[in-house]
């Protein structure tokens, strides 16, 4: 860990604790989580090891950590970035810095809702084990630990890294391109006489090309699909028929779907392991073996994977659970008279889960290894799980929260900075249906829905029109529309906005990947925002009560906070040197406005170029300022924020009249 990162964290005390508490930006997130005791109910919250991150006086972040008497078990019970510190890795080097201050022998855990399987695949990826569930008001909860030297070390070794990212894809590109090279040799090499060796080497080639692009996606993400029937069909009936042993193999594979989510090449290693065990354990008797593969759906959610044998079988006491669901023999040699390490079944678990595996077995009678997987949602992807993960925090974690006039502040502007976070997740769902419809006019319908324009019905009925490749999208898309209507209707009922127009504007910062666009009344300070791929500055005019040159149109991306990521501020049409002047106060009025919602005075201001060039001068979108320089300026100082406009820029103007 860099200095610079060290100099960032520091130990949580009972101070900066009151600091986090009246903070709102750390306490938008609203996944509920289990009670710390849910383990061990002597733990205790343990301050030299909880950490809060802060930079310029600000806290970014902070993970409390809950732990016994003995220091060897540390429970995370919560890992908090503000919106405007996430992306810096911020939580990955509070995990790396609690790993290095605890005793080598310590195990840390947390629980984690079953339905954030990004955030599982975050901490799988820092090496993290998956342990039993556990259910806590009426959610599953799966349990993770991991020793403090195993931290660190997860399945992706390249996050965060890009050199050595860059390496890996450089090799896996030289490695593809040879076996392509030897496949277009060998196709020109083709001739009546040679075909059957050529085909056969050609075969050969392409799985191993196939083997170098699936080992290089399993190195790189931990979720994608896995066809559990080609994997069955090319690796692991291939290596029961080319054993020496004497068997007989017997498979069903009776499932609609056998796609998987998981890792191919350690699903394939995992499944040789457990056959080939098998193999053992019948050349060990003295009968003809046979090894029997069943594959059914257990539900839409999942397929199930059976592997029996008749071998030599294992003792009831080899199969005896630990505490974290691990059989006796996982670690343990099984072969008779023999000693080793177990490393097959260390593999196999470590690759399904203990939660995913049943061993049955009997000596003399054999095995029974019942497997499940997890199917994907139809065309599942990263973007979808992120998407449901999202929804199924605002729609079954978010507490039903209201406020009123005896409101605090801080819980005001919480409850304001979790509706953007709404908002801003239903513009990721309106550009899911991009394929179809023109997105705008969907968000327009949407806008109108929350001014008021349109009622719950007419919503309904336009959004029996919408169409998607994927239905859920459609009900979360309705589902999160009218949340929002309904505590937007609600703020406006229950506080005074003028008092929280900072909280309003500021909170669309979180979305920081986003450009926003927003169209402010510099007199009243009233405004809208949204995406700009959704909108165009104009379409917000009606709901202000305002024509269009009595209005500022501005734009922005991220955090308010950093003062390099200027605030753009433009307007319609200039057609004199008095409506330019005219023009320019109007932006030095809205730039106040801003002010006044909490913008910084050293935020980077920069302009637009006009829209419709109509005068031999224009406001000059070269220069860059600062709102507190901007918002000093006497009325003949502005004058330097012009320029003389070009006949391109005329012609540009005539074109669009045209």
């Amino acid at each position: 860990m860099s200095n610079e990162h060290s100099n960032a964290i520091r130990s949580l005390t009972p101070e900066l604790e009151k600091r986090i508490q009246r903070n709102p930006l750390l306490h938008i997130d609203t996944f509920i989580i289990p009670s710390p005791y849910i383990r061990d109910s002597s733990i205790e919250k343990d301050y030299s090891h909880s950490y809060v991150w802060i930079e310029e006086g600000e806290i970014l972040g902070y993970i409390l950590v809950y732990s016994d008497k003995a220091n060897l078990n540390f429970n995370i019970y919560k890992l908090v970035t503000s919106p405007f510190g996430r992306g810096r890795g911020i939580g990955t080097l509070f995990i790396e810095h609690l790993a290095q201050n605890i005793p080598e022998n310590a195990t840390v855990y947390l629980y984690i809702w079953e339905k954030q399987t990004d955030t599982l695949e975050f901490f799988q990826n820092k090496g993290f084990n998956l342990g039993e569930t556990t259910v806590y008001r009426n959610l599953v909860y799966y349990h993770l630990y991991a020793g403090s030297q195993e931290i660190g070390f997860g399945k992706n070794a390249y996050e965060g890294n890009p050199q050595l990212l860059n390496e890996e894809i450089g090799k896996t590109r030289h490695d593809a391109r040879k076996t392509i090279r030897l496949l277009s040799s060998m196709v020109d090499m083709l001739t009546i006489e040679n075909c059957g060796k050529i085909i056969e080497d050609i075969n050969r080639e392409t799985t191993t090309l196939i083997n170098i692009l699936n080992a290089f996606r399993d190195t790189m993400s931990s979720i994608h699909e896995v066809n559990l029937k080609d994997l069955l069909l090319e690796r692991i009936v291939p290596y029961i028929e080319a054993s020496s042993v004497r068997c007989r193999l017997n498979i069903a594979l009776d499932s609609a779907s056998p796609i998987v989510l998981g890792y191919y090449v350690n699903f394939g290693r995992a499944l040789v392991n457990i056959v080939s065990n098998a193999l053992e354990a019948i050349a060990e008797t003295d009968g003809k073996g046979l090894i029997e593969i069943e594959m059914v759906d257990d539900d839409d959610e999942a397929l199930v994977l059976t592997i029996t044998d008749n071998g030599i079988g294992m003792s009831g006491d080899m199969l005896e659970k630990n505490e974290h669901g691990y059989p006796a023999f996982v670690g343990n040699t099984t072969k008779n008279r023999q000693e080793g390490e177990g490393l097959g079944s260390i593999q196999i678990y470590s690759t399904f889960g203990p939660e995913n595996i049943r061993v049955e077995s009997e000596p003399g009678k054999g095995s029974v290894w019942t497997l499940r997987f997890q199917k994907p949602i139809k065309g599942i992807d990263k973007w979808y799980v992120k998407l449901e993960r999202r929804f199924n925090e605002f729609k079954k974690l978010t507490e039903s929260s209201r406020i009123g006039h005896e409101t605090s502040r801080t819980e005001v502007i919480t409850y304001i900075w979790q509706l953007r976070k709404m908002e801003i997740f239903l513009f990721d769902l309106i550009l899911q249906f991009s394929k179809y419809h023109n997105i705008r006019s969907i968000y327009r319908i949407v806008l109108s829905f929350f001014m008021g324009r349109i009622n719950e019905q007419n919503l309904r009925s336009e959004f029996d029109n919408f169409r998607c490749d994927n239905e859920q999208l459609k009900h979360m898309f309705l589902d999160i529309t009218l949340e929002i209507k309904q505590r937007l209707d609600h703020l406006n009922e229950r506080v005074d906005i003028d008092k929280f127009k900072g909280a309003l504007f500021k909170s669309y910062g979180q979305a920081l990947e986003n450009v926003m666009i927003f169209t402010i009344d510099p007199e009243s300070g009233s405004f809208l925002v949204t995406d700009r791929k959704l909108a165009e500055h104009l379409d917000f005019a009606a709901y202000l009560g305002k024509q269009k040159e009595q209005l500022v149109r501005g734009e922005f991306i991220g955090d308010m906070n950093n003062h390099n990521q200027p605030i753009f501020l433009g307007v319609w049409s200039i057609v004199s040197d008095e409506d330019l002047r005219d023009k320019l106060k109007m932006m030095q009025r809205a730039a106040r406005r801003l002010l006044g919602m909490g913008v910084h005075r050293d935020k980077k201001l920069s302009f637009y170029q006009t829209t419709y060039v109509q005068h031999s001068a224009d406001i000059d979108s070269d220069i860059t300022t600062t709102f507190g320089e901007f918002t000093k300026l006497s009325e003949q100082e502005l004058w330097r924020f012009t320029c003389e406009t070009t006949d391109e820029d005329m012609l540009g103007f005539m074109l669009y009249q045209d």
